[in-house]
Parts: structure tokens; sequence; C-alpha cells
């Protein structure tokens, strides 16, 4: 060594070695390093451990109720609170159920010192990479989280749960750690500790439960809102099976004892009485939000003394319910009905009707059915039109029985009662509703834009083989694949919330703002906002396109299938839709206030049935019930609510415009009038419906048995009974205009969906005066 060169103790890079080696930890190195390491961990686990005291149970365990207002802020809608908590002693939980929870969260559970290393470096990692997963934590650490800590996905929350479950397992036996977790467990049905659900769900207490129903229990520990097993129990099965295989391994049970163990029988869960009417689907629904946006779980939301002011106001809640409850009381079984209204401005539910009573039935008929939309989705296939290149001037076949050629493949289209209107345009497609001009509109811009455009508007996307698989379909539709043609039609089953979601983009003239039902959130003594939504909303149409297709969609309501929604009284637009065999019945309708969506259905062991007779009608369509309680809740809703002129019509984009294989024949050059003033043909209107006219359906507001008897057979004979599987009339009011009765599905020989058909019949007004003739917009 060079005289004056101080020594190295590290010896790094090594002394005396040559080339890159001399780069190499020597042994010393790596022993003092790692030896370092461990001491400084010690010390760092000794201080945290130190300093770490067992706190005050949580704002959860403590149970601070939380409540749901309107959107007032200040009228209570109800709360999320702890009903049932009763804690019991070890030996009054059964031993199937105590070795379940083992089997299913904890094996080592009598063996590990109240953490598990694997588990929490998982955490670690999952929470470092923004990816927690959760799992993994000892019985002790889901304890000592549940009842003093949070549910938040954080390192310091983790590390804090390592050191007080470390004092816990010293301060505590592991029989009372167990019987203390179990008691604190939420199970679903409001129910905190083994022993409330046990008797929510088994009517009987924790000391008596067998394997079968401990196993089903300690299943649901991991998602215990997921569904109620009375309801759904297929949602626990796969977990089910798991929790006997992991107590057949552990040798709690034999594995002859686990081949005989099945899903155990679970009684129906009881509803409490505030929750009856309309408030237990506010109440359901907004729970179901608070949940996701919050990123809680059910017993935070129960304990965590939250206010939640809703976006559902009181008064049009009312004026939804009274709309509804005014349809004629000989009601056939099992039929439904949904409204859903939104604010255009927000996404914010203003309303919604999801059944007659919570407490009877807690399926929301608005918010959770999937029904066919008929022809209230040609709408979608307007909106792709004029986005390339298509105008309201380009014209279409509307014959019956029409050939539409499809990308190749002959499809066979039908009017409503084989109605034929010659070539017409699309506007008078879009007033008529004529099957053979949406077909061939679709046709020539693709079933794949026509879908595009209602995913984008607000429809949920198809389901995938998972999400039908696993029933977990709240977020999709049925069938809304390109394969199907008949899309354009209504034949794929979506959601009224999200035909109401996507016409409410409609009003708002092209923003899609996200629907929700809660507009603030706040906490604590000191009401801290801890959430608010996005409501600024995101552009998915143009401007101009979506000017033109209101423009199109008023004609439906100033001389088409929905005449009565004039009553009004104010600008609106909207479409008529119904279902083949008369299964379902809508009208979708908005303002720039206000968008509104009206579905009738009938569902009956789990099938939707033809509504048929009803109401002193031979068959129900969208011109008739649906519009009607369209209308009488609308006129509530925008009581002294200003009046709002639609975007005036613009410049639309220019885009070269797809081939329309099925364009009719050029039109004739028009006749000079006669000497006597008559007009030479035409509708009034189009000028180009030169085939012969079928009869129209004139319903009165309130229709008899005698009324429609006359109606069954008119003019030329055609019937518009449900004999032949077509439905009575929507469209026109003129006794010279053609029907124009909405067959939402033509018959075709298209493979895949059931047809729909749609005769959407417009009723007579308030002051007797029909809503116009078909033939007056054009």
């Amino acid at each position: 060594m060079a005289k004056g060169q101080t020594k190295n103790i590290l010896n790094y890079p090594r002394r005396g070695v040559s080339g890159w080696t001399r780069f190499l930890p020597s042994i010393r190195l790596l022993v003092v390093g790692g030896l370092s390491i461990i001491i400084a961990l010690c010390v760092l686990f000794s201080i945290g451990y130190a300093v770490t005291d067992v706190p005050e149970p949580n704002i959860e365990a403590t149970g601070q109720t939380s409540t749901i207002y309107y959107n007032d802020g200040k009228t209570p809608i109800g709360q999320y609170k702890v009903q049932d908590r009763k804690s019991v002693p070890i030996d009054e939980i059964s031993e199937p159920m105590r070795k379940a929870a083992i089997a299913a969260e904890d094996t080592s559970f009598y063996e590990n010192r109240g953490i598990s290393i694997k588990g929490i470096s998982r955490a670690v990692i999952g929470v470092a990479t923004n990816q927690y997963a959760g799992g993994g934590s000892t019985i002790t650490q889901q304890y000592v989280k549940n009842f003093y800590l949070t549910n938040e996905h954080s390192l310091d929350r983790k590390v804090k749960e390592m050191f007080i479950s470390l004092k816990i397992d010293q301060q505590q036996s592991k029989d009372e750690i167990l019987a203390n977790y179990l008691n604190t467990i939420y199970l679903g049905r409001r129910s905190y500790g083994i022993e409330v659900a046990s008797q929510n769900y088994f009517d009987k207490s924790a000391k008596d439960l067998d394997v079968s129903e401990s196993a089903l229990l300690a299943a649901m520990i991991q998602r215990p809102g997921a569904a109620d097993p009375a309801e759904s129990p297929e949602t626990y099965k796969a977990r089910f099976d798991y929790v006997v295989e992991s107590m057949t391994d552990e040798g709690f049970i034999t594995e002859e004892q686990a081949a005989k163990i099945k899903m155990p029988e679970v009684k129906k869960a009881n509803k409490e009485a505030s929750l009856k009417g309309q408030t237990g689907y506010m109440w359901d629904f907004v729970r179901r939000e608070a949940l996701n946006k919050l990123d809680i779980d059910e017993a935070q939301l129960d304990r965590g003394g939250y206010n939640i002011t809703t976006t559902f106001d009181e008064d049009r809640m009312k004026a939804a319910e009274k709309a509804i409850k005014n349809l004629p009381p000989d009601q056939p079984e099992g039929l439904q009905a949904g409204l859903v209204s939104i604010d255009p401005d927000s996404g914010g539910i203003e309303a919604f009707y999801g059944g007659k009573n919570y407490l009877d039935q807690a399926f929301n008929a608005s918010t959770q059915s999937h029904v066919q939309p008929g022809s209230t989705f040609k709408p979608f296939a307007l909106v792709a039109g004029l986005e390339n290149g298509v105008r309201l001037t380009d014209r279409y076949p509307g014959s019956s029985p029409t050939a539409i050629d499809n990308q190749g493949t002959p499809w066979m289209v039908d009017n409503f009662a084989d109605a034929n209107y010659g070539p017409v345009t699309l506007l008078k497609a879009t007033q008529s509703s004529i099957n053979t001009a949406y077909a061939a509109l679709n046709a020539q811009v693709g079933t794949d834009k026509t879908i595009d455009a209602a995913v984008r508007a607000g429809v949920s996307p198809n389901c995938t083989e998972k999400e039908e698989n696993s029933g977990n379909t709240g977020q999709c539709s049925y069938k809304l694949d390109p394969i199907y043609p008949s899309v354009v039609l209504g034949t794929a089953s979506v959601k009224p919330i999200d035909m109401a979601t996507a016409y409410s983009t409609f009003a708002s003239n092209g923003i899609k703002h996200e629907t929700h039902s809660i507009s603030k959130v706040t906490q604590g003594a000191e009401d801290e906002e801890v959430y608010k939504p996005e409501t600024k909303g995101k552009r998915v149409f143009d401007k101009a396109v979506m000017a033109e297709t209101s423009y199109a969609l008023q004609q439906v309501v100033n001389g088409g299938s929905g005449g009565y929604a004039a009553n009004l009284g104010r600008p609106a637009a909207g479409k008529t839709g119904t279902t083949t065999d008369n299964t379902a019945a809508w009208f979708s309708g908005y303002t720039p206030n206000l968008a509104t969506s009206v579905v009738l259905y009938r569902e009956v062991d789990n099938q939707q049935r033809s509504i048929g007779a009803y109401g002193g009608r031979g068959q129900v369509t969208g011109g008739s019930f649906p519009v009607q309680v369209w209308t009488e809740y609308m006129q509530q809703a925008l009581e002294g609510e200003k009046v709002v002129q639609f975007p005036e019509r613009g410049e639309l984009p220019e885009k070269p415009k797809p081939k329309n294989t099925n364009a009719p024949a050029a039109p004739p050059e028009p006749k000079a009038p006669a000497e006597d003033g008559s007009d030479n043909g035409g509708d009034g209107g189009d000028g180009d419906d030169s085939e012969e006219k079928a009869p129209v359906d004139e319903p009165s507001e309130k229709p008899t048995d005698d009324e429609d008897k006359g109606k069954e057979n008119e003019a030329d004979g055609s019937a518009d009974s449900e004999d032949d599987g077509n439905e009575g009339g929507d469209e026109g009011d003129n006794p010279d205009s053609p029907k124009t009765d909405e067959p939402d599905s033509p018959k075709t020989d298209e493979p895949g969906p059931p047809k729909t058909e749609d005769p959407d019949t417009p009723e007579n007004n308030d002051d007797g005066k029909l809503g116009g003739s078909d033939g007056e917009a054009e």
C-alpha cells in the first residue's frame, strides 16, 4: 500500500485483483452488508412496534348512520345503518362454522403470530404497482382492519395493520381473536356478526350451524354484497366448493362427508317497511352507486356516517309514480312498467319508476331489466347515416315486402300489414317508422356503425361470453352484435336506463354524460366532501348531426306515431317502439331540458309474454299508453320550466356517402296540377307513395273495447290484430295517408334474435285533435 493511502475497510473495489472482477463484492462485504440490513430492519421493526398503539375502534366499527337525501340536500330518502349486531362467545359458535372460517380465510390461524409475511409481501407489491387485489391477510389482520382501521389501499395502512395484529395476537387468545373476528365480519343483509347472519339466513343460532350452512357463510366473507344467496346461489357456488375442499384438506371433514355436502336452503330476506314503494328502489340504486364510487364495502357504508345528496327530485319522482298509476287498472299478470328521466345537462337521474313496491319486488324494472327496444333503436342508424354522408332527403324503398341487399346477402323485410309507401325520403321513413327504408339504411352504413352510434350515445355494449355465463349482465346488452342486421329494428335487449341515457345524449346535442344518482357525498361533523361526480361530459356526436337528428325526431311528435306527445305544448322529439307479439311497448323522447324513456312489458315465470288486450285496447303499442305516460309525466315535471327550442339545423359533415345498393329508382317528373286545383296523387307531403295505402288506426285517448272493435278491420280489410303476428297502428292520423304502424322487426330470413314489430299508434289529443298527418312534415 502506498504511503499515505487510507485503508478501505470494506476493500471495495478489491485491492490486489485486476480486471472487472475487482468490482465483485467480497465475502466480507456481503456479510457486513447483509448484517447491516438485518440490523436496520430489526431496529425499524422495533421502533414501529413500540410506537404503534392499538387504536380506538374506527368510525365504521362504532356505527355512525349514513343518510341519503333528495337533490335539495335536506329531505331524507332513507338511511344505511347497522340494523342488527349481537356478539357471542366462541362456545356459542358451532365448531363447523369456526373450522369453515379458518379453512376459507387462514388455514395457519392457530400457528401464525397474527400476520402472514407472504400475504403482506404480496400486498406491498400490489400497492406499489397499483395492482392491489386484496387477500392474503390472516384472520387477525382482517379483524384489525375491520375493527380498528379502514379498507384504504395504502402501504401505511398495511404496516399499521401488521404491528397492531402482532400486538393483538399477544394480548388475546386465538379463540378470542376468532370469536371477535366472527362477531365483526359483515355478511350481507345488513348483518354484522355470525349470530345475526345465522338468524337472517337460516333462522337459527350460530351454535346450530351445520357444515353446509357454515361453508356458505364462510364463502360469503370475501364478497358479502355480491348477491343474496337466496336469490342468486350460483354467485357463491365456486367459493363454497373451495371452502368444502379446504376443510377436507385440513382434515376438518372426511372426503365421504364432503361428497355429501350441498348448497343449503336459504330463507328469503325480510324487507323493512321504510323501504316500501319507490323509496326502496332509490335506496338500493344509490347504495350500489355509492359502494362503487366511494370504493368501500357495505360495512363501511352502513357505519361510515356519510351524507349522500342524490339527483332524485322529489316532485318528479311523485309525478313519475302518478303517471304510471294512472294506467288502466285491469293489468294482465306480470305487466311491468319502467320510466327513467335524466337531466341532459349533467346525466343526473331526476326520477325513475322501479316497480309497484320494492318490498314485493326488489328487481328494478327501469335499471335492471333487459327488453327489446323496438323502433326506438332506429335513431341510432339515423345518426350513423348522417355521420357518413346520408341526408334526410335521400330516398329508400318503402314497399312491402322488399328484398334488402344486406352486404350481398338478401334480407326479406316487410312493413306492418304489408303497407306500401313506394320510394320515401329518410325523413318520411323516420316519421312513419318504415322498416324497409331503415333496413336499407342500415345495410348502407353497416350494422356495426349503427351499434357504434348506440354505444356512444349510452347503450351498454354487447355482453361478453364471460358476462353471460356468470349472469353478471348489469352493464351490457344482449345480442347487440353486427351479425344481426335486424338490430336496427330493435331486436337486441337493452335496459330502459340505457335508452334514457342515449336519448339524453341527443337532448344535450351530442354530449354524453355518465348517468348517475349521486351529486355529492360528505362525511363527519365538518361535512367534509369526499366525492363529487364529473358532470362536464364528453362530446360524442357532431352538433349538426344532433340538430338534424332532433329535427327528424320532432316530426314523429308533430305528425307521426308519437303525436300524443304534442300535448306537452313545447318542442319535443322522440320515437315510439313496439315489439313482436306485443311483448313490449316504448316511448323514448326528450326536450332540451329533460330526456325520458317509458316502457311497458310483460314477464311471467321469467319469460317475456305478449301484453295482449289491455285497457280497452286489442293490443298495446308505443303510441298508446307509453306515450300517454311520457306526456303526463313530462307535463308535470316541466311545469314552470323555461321553454327551450331545439338547436337550429346546421351544415352536416361532408363524408363520402356509402353506396346505397337498395336505392329506389329515380322518381318520375312531377305532374302539373290539374285545372280543378286537385293534387294528382301523393300523400300530401312526399309525393312518392304510389302504392295502395294502408288503413289508419285512430284510437281515442281512453279507448274502449267497442272502439277497438271498429278499428281492427278498416278500409281495405287489413286486420290490426295479433292473430297474424302484427300489432296495431301507430303512425299518422290522416285517413288518406299510409298506415304507419311500426313492425320493428319484419318477416326475415335472417338467423338470430327474434323479430320485433312496432305498430305505434298516435292517440287523440285532449282536445280531440289527432297528432297530425304523416305527410305534413314533408
